[in-house]
């Protein structure tokens, strides 16, 4: 491990050379409704590109109108953790008719997620998600750490190798792979929330292949968890104010309801009127987040949600706190948490040791009374993560000419000011600022947004100004 890092500070600061051996073909074969599947096999450690490798998963939906064919556009939800594989075959028939038409668009799970590495922590992952969410006495705190370091220590049995190099610079080489693979000598990118730093390291290591790039809810470039934490749980705080504002208005229940049911979960789980699992504080504090992040029919179901608890029925937080980590009935998560964790605590500059963590609470609570803490403590099992085999690189000085950074005023995940900093840190983007209360902006009904974003990619010439939506 400590050879990896030596190699690791040599590497600091240089730009990535690809790996010396050529990816092999892609095999595609029919998938059904139009898509094509592949996998191709990458190095675990580009630096040893002949050594352990693992299968990424691709699905291809080749362009419809071949003679306008301009190229490849890939794409990628974020999460991370979310399957972009799955994303596409989702999404892609209500997408642009230009973008369907004109590109081959293009998909892979990144290393870990989806069908792509088979990183599996599951037996400690129920532990964590109903874990108590807002640790206060030592003995909670103890608790948490426990329950966190079990989290940490199963994914280091399960894929230990993989684990240390699964953050998104390493992705990132990976997509260069997938762009080799092609033929591609340049790609155009469409990268939404946690995809907006596969995009912008991509950019950073490899910025004369980025044909067009969108970054739609941007990241902030500095990868520091603690400010990420902070500013993060700061915007869903005025999301859930934001909703409690509407509930005032509407005659709804709200955020001292919330509190009065937070409090009986917390003290006692809440029967689910339906005979299914008992609502914990985890599922009220988690489901709150799922409904506030989704104006407006969100909020209506967070009201009906308060109103079935304060009747003894946790059922309707249940299933909000389900959908929030897309929760399957075995009890695994389709969001895959053991990978969007082991790709966070890769990334982000975390803490020394556990006793920071909990000295950094009083602060972040202050900024967001009723999220700071529970998004503090969902990052703890970083603090028994392995140290990644290369440190996080911050995004800094990135030519930034073809890139388009989406960014919503009141986005209750990824905050405007990050979208500031990542249009700053990649010198001459474009910067569009969305009025919206959603997360992410494109494909959202914004006729300003989707318009000249299409435009861009598919003409590759970026507004000139920095334009505000509406």
């Amino acid at each position: 491990m400590r050879r990896i890092h030596l190699v690791a500070t040599l590497l600091l600061g240089c730009v990535w050379q690809p790996a010396s051996i050529e990816p092999e073909p892609l095999r595609f074969r029919d998938c059904g409704d139009g898509f094509e599947c592949a996998e191709l096999r990458v190095p675990i450690d580009h630096v040893r590109p002949h050594g352990e490798q693992i299968a990424v998963s691709l699905l291809r939906r080749p362009a419809e109108k071949p003679a306008e064919r301009i190229g490849v556009l890939l794409v990628n939800p974020g999460g991370p953790g979310i399957s972009a594989v799955d994303y596409l075959r989702n999404s892609a028939p209500r997408w642009d008719v230009q973008l369907r038409d004109r590109f081959d668009l293009v998909a892979f799970d990144t290393r870990g997620t989806g069908a792509s590495g088979g990183l599996d922590c599951h037996e400690s992952l129920a532990a964590y998600l109903e874990q108590n969410p807002t640790p206060v006495s030592d003995a909670e705190w103890a608790s948490a750490l426990a329950v966190s370091r079990a989290l940490a220590e199963e994914c280091a049995r399960s894929r230990e190798a993989l684990l240390a190099r699964m953050g998104t610079s390493e992705s990132a080489r990976d997509m260069d792979r997938v762009r080799e693979a092609l033929g591609a000598e340049q790609i155009s990118y469409l990268g939404f929330s946690y995809g907006t730093a596969l995009g912008a390291s991509y950019a950073r290591q490899f910025p004369e292949r980025v044909r067009a790039m969108v970054l739609d809810g941007a990241i902030d470039p500095g990868f520091d968890l603690l400010t990420f934490v902070a500013e993060q749980a700061e915007a869903v705080e005025a999301a859930l104010l934001a909703w409690d504002e509407a509930a005032l208005r509407e005659g709804w229940h709200g955020i001292a309801e919330l509190e009065v049911v937070y409090a009986r979960a917390k003290s006692a789980p809440i029967p689910s009127g339906a005979g299914g699992r008992a609502a914990q504080a985890s599922d009220v504090l988690y489901g709150s987040v799922e409904a506030v992040i989704e104006p407006v029919a969100g909020w209506r179901e967070l009201a009906l949600a308060l109103d079935a608890a304060l009747r003894a029925d946790g059922g309707a937080f249940v299933r909000l706190s389900d959908r929030y980590f897309r929760r399957r009935s075995d009890g695994s998560s389709g969001l895959r948490v053991d990978a969007q964790l082991a790709v966070l605590c890769a990334d982000l500059h975390r803490p020394a040791s556990p006793q920071a963590y909990r000295d950094a609470l009083p602060g972040i609570e202050s900024r967001a009374p009723h999220i700071g803490s529970a998004n503090l403590t969902s990052f703890l099992p970083c603090a028994f993560w392995p140290e990644p085999a290369r440190r996080p690189e911050p995004v800094r000085d990135v030519p930034g000419e073809r890139i388009l950074v989406l960014a919503g005023r009141d986005d209750p995940l990824t905050p405007h000011v990050w979208g500031e900093r990542l249009a700053r840190a990649l010198a001459g983007s474009t910067l569009i600022s969305v009025d919206t209360r959603g997360h992410t902006a494109y494909g959202q009904g914004h006729a300003c947004v989707d318009a000249p974003v299409t435009a861009f990619l598919v003409s590759a010439v970026r507004p000139m100004s920095t334009p505000m939506c509406p």
